[in-house]
């Protein structure tokens, strides 16, 4: 004798009495199924055409493929039940769409496989992981600039070198001059010609610095005065005025650089160039 519909109806509820009935459906969509008579009528009439020697069910005619699809869900419900994936080798049961398919009922649509709310994390993940990246590779480039950075002088206003000028100059020596005008005259006593020599010499050649033409003017003169002394006697006089004249000192001038002080050193300041482009860079 053929099972039931109402036994039928609870061995859906039982895992192990589903796997003896062919039925592949998991526990939600079997209890789901158990608590929809409609569904549990079609799946029933389903099961029963799948079974060749059992005869058809005095509940209705029997039916060779599974039943068509319902148009509108039952009235007792508001909504559709979910579509329920039908067993390996067969047709899916009337009402119901295999998982993923089209829905079984106009308006029904299936429940998205993933959640809406956990890829808009990941997106959210993705794009705080670049923005992490970026700010790390930012960082790099600050220290790797900060770390290679060429610090040098930098001229501002270029060194204004000192200028000189030349200027004549008394160098402390003096140049000593001998003129064609004798001290002495003719018929002068001798020790008298002789003092007046000694006084010029005196006055040009003795407590100075001489220059070296001086220095040997006034070496020769001196030797004329020696000589004059020496040949002084008593009673003599002047016959005739030697080539010695009378001496005259002047100071000796040179020429020389004097600074125009006007030096002023260069203005700079230390510059910073970092990576080779950024900041002062030559």
């Amino acid at each position: 004798m053929a099972m039931s519909f109402e036994e039928f109806r609870t061995s859906l509820t039982s895992a192990d009495l589903r796997a003896a009935l062919g039925v592949q459906l998991t526990d939600l969509e079997a209890q789901q199924v158990a608590d929809d008579p409609a569904s549990a009528q079609s799946w029933y009439a389903y099961w029963l055409s799948t079974q060749p020697t059992t005869p058809p069910p005095p509940a209705g005619p029997a039916f060779d493929a599974p039943p068509p699809a319902f148009d509108a869900p039952p009235a007792a419900y508001d909504a559709p039940p979910p579509a329920y994936a039908a067993a390996p080798g067969y047709a899916a049961a009337p009402g119901y769409a295999a998982q993923g398919g089209a829905p079984a009922y106009p308006g029904y649509a299936p429940v998205p496989d993933g959640r809406p709310g956990k890829k808009k994390r990941v997106g959210l993940w993705v794009t705080l992981s670049i923005l992490g990246a970026l700010l790390v590779i930012a960082a790099i480039v600050v220290i790797f600039a900060f770390a290679t950075a060429r610090h040098w002088t930098k001229t501002d206003v270029p060194e204004q070198p000192e200028t000189f000028r030349s200027e004549e100059y008394e160098t402390g020596r003096v140049d000593v001059t001998m003129d064609d005008v004798n001290p002495c005259s003719v018929n002068q006593d001798w020790t008298d010609c002789t003092n007046l020599m000694v006084a010029t010499y005196t006055a040009a050649c003795v407590d100075v610095e001489l220059t070296e033409t001086a220095a040997l003017l006034c070496t020769e003169y001196s030797s004329a005065i020696d000589e004059m002394k020496a040949q002084d006697g008593e009673g003599y006089y002047v016959a005739t005025l030697g080539s010695y004249g009378s001496l005259h000192q002047t100071p000796e001038i040179d020429t020389r650089q004097v600074s125009n002080d006007d030096y002023e050193p260069a203005v700079t300041h230390e510059a910073v160039c970092y990576l080779g482009f950024i900041g002062e860079c030559e």
